[in-house]
């Protein structure tokens, strides 16, 4: 399944490039571009965006890292006016964000090899991350509604 806004920081020595699921190459390699891309992520970590399930100690991670890329391009104005010592700290502030990103995009594919219920046949099981963590939520919050509660009725406590 291509996702329809992938937004993948792509950083070798000079451009900074998002790639769309089109694979029509953004190029952010300015300010003006970088915010534009800066704003969609922000957008997509909210609601029902493609990184909704970013939790927060990771979200506060990536407004960071954003922000110090931010920094970076206000001080030099584009990635071709940075020396390369500004460039590496561009790349890991990028990588850092690249890392969380990755791992909580509800569109990636989660595979598993397993025996198929009343079956020996071992088979490949493939599920979106998406809908993985939006059967965890749905279990967690129905144990947490059925959860046993003390009972101050009198029909509980046989006054």
């Amino acid at each position: 399944m291509k996702p329809l806004n992938v937004l993948v920081f792509v950083l070798a020595l000079t451009p900074l490039v998002a790639y769309a699921a089109d694979r029509e190459v953004v190029k952010a390699d300015t300010k003006a571009a970088f915010d534009k891309v800066a704003a969609d992520v922000r957008t997509e970590m909210t609601g029902d965006g493609r990184y909704t399930y970013v939790k927060p100690d990771e979200r506060a991670k990536v407004e960071a890292a954003l922000d110090e890329m931010s920094r970076l391009f206000e001080a030099n104005g584009s990635v071709d006016r940075m020396d390369k010592a500004t460039q590496v700290k561009l790349f890991n502030a990028q990588e850092s964000i690249n890392a969380i990103l990755t791992l909580r995009d509800r569109d990636r594919l989660v595979c598993e090899r397993a025996a198929q219920p009343g079956s020996r046949i071992v088979g490949t099981t493939c599920r979106r991350y998406g809908d993985l963590e939006a059967a965890r939520q749905s279990s967690e919050k129905f144990m947490n509604e059925r959860a046993v509660t003390p009972c101050n009725a009198p029909s509980c406590t046989g006054h």
